[in-house]
């Protein structure tokens, strides 16, 4: 069964959008869409004034959909993995957090022992990156997550503590361990509000009735880390985030409050089967995570 004007409609919304994507006139996709309803027996798209929207019985076709899309691509790839080049692609969504450090050392190492590895990292945030392993625009997701995720399939996931990173003379940096009401003095820098520690630690401080001076905002924690270098203000983070702070002068020390921990997970499609190189360098990938 041919789900690609299916899947097309699914993705831009239209058939509009869908007829500019695939060079075929709106009503010759219309009509395969019709044909593929008769097939199954069943409505698959509510028509409405602006679009194409899934019924329920359409977005279960719809993972199928993108579950065949992608192993007859994994079988293409395996076929001509001698001297195919997308054989050996592997594509990976990851919150900023995970792709500032982890994962290029991760894929470095990876590519270092398979020469033919290529890949692409989307960094996006984490909602956005469990859409991405969804509807099989990457193969797999790294996350920091809050709440269990749905219709994926969870790989591995281990919680992440939170830390203080702050300069290496900062009065708080000989600290063993720190709390939100001994940092509460001092500056702070944050994510965004669509990040999931932002959402922790606004939650955690309404409960606490704390009020902290957020003297500067970025979505980018090497923007927030540069800050930090070269002021008393303290950011915010995972361990496996802030690495690489240590190379830069600064300090990272355990924040002793688990509300404010998360879960880092890493996801891939629910029930896909993964080609080859995708499922070598998931492998690696959860190893280097357990022994971090």
């Amino acid at each position: 069964m041919d789900y690609k004007y299916f899947l097309a409609v699914m993705k831009t919304g239209s058939l509009a959008a869908a007829s500019a994507r695939l060079h075929i006139a709106p009503s010759a996709i219309s009509r395969q869409i019709s044909l593929l309803e008769e097939s199954v027996g069943v409505t698959l798209f509510e028509r409405r004034r602006r679009g194409m929207v899934l019924t329920a019985a359409g977005q279960a076709l719809a993972e199928h959909a993108l579950r065949v899309r992608l192993e007859e691509e994994a079988i293409v790839q395996s076929l001509r993995q001698n001297d195919y080049a997308q054989a050996h692609l592997i594509r990976v969504a990851a919150t900023e957090g995970l792709a500032r450090y982890f994962l290029p050392m991760v894929m470095a190492e990876f590519s270092n022992r398979t020469p033919l590895a290529r890949f692409v990292l989307k960094v996006s945030s984490p909602n956005d990156c469990v859409d991405m392993v969804r509807n099989g625009e990457v193969d797999i997701g790294a996350i920091f997550s809050t709440a269990p995720v749905p219709d994926v399939e969870v790989n591995y996931s281990c919680r992440s503590p939170i830390f203080a990173v702050m300069q290496a003379n900062h009065p708080l940096a000989t600290a063993n361990k720190l709390s939100l009401n001994e940092l509460q003095p001092y500056p702070i820098v944050m994510p965004g509000e669509e990040l999931t520690q932002k959402q922790l630690f606004n939650h955690v401080c309404q409960m606490e009735k704390l009020v902290f001076n957020e003297v500067f905002t970025c979505n980018y924690s090497g923007v927030l880390h540069e800050f930090v270098r070269r002021t008393n203000a303290i950011a915010l983070g995972a361990s496996i985030s802030h690495r690489s702070s240590l190379d830069h002068g600064l300090k990272i020390v355990p924040v002793l409050d688990s509300r404010l921990d998360r879960d880092l997970q890493i996801l891939s499609m629910a029930k896909r089967v993964l080609p080859q190189s995708v499922s070598d360098f998931l492998r690696a990938l959860i190893q280097d995570l357990k022994a971090a």
